[in-house]
């Protein structure tokens, strides 16, 4: 049981800095003029969607490991 708390723990942690390394890259990147009109119609429905879903709550956010530990039991 101990082994499955410290792999869930690693997995979290890890999980965390996949999405500060996501958030760092996206805030370097300039997209300006790389697509066009018809891709950034797509794009923007797509992100339209996907913030949808999060307010649907369809995809859990987790504050700390304990939370994220405590969403398997």
């Amino acid at each position: 049981m101990e082994q499955k708390q410290a792999t869930l723990e690693m997995i979290y942690e890890m999980l965390k800095k996949i999405e500060m390394e996501v958030e760092m890259i996206n805030s370097r990147l300039n997209w300006e003029g790389e697509f066009d009109e018809e891709e950034n119609a797509e794009f923007a429905e797509g992100t339209k969607r996907a913030w949808e879903e999060i307010d649907e709550g369809k995809y859990a956010k987790y504050n700390s490991p304990e939370e994220f530990l405590d969403s398997f039991k």
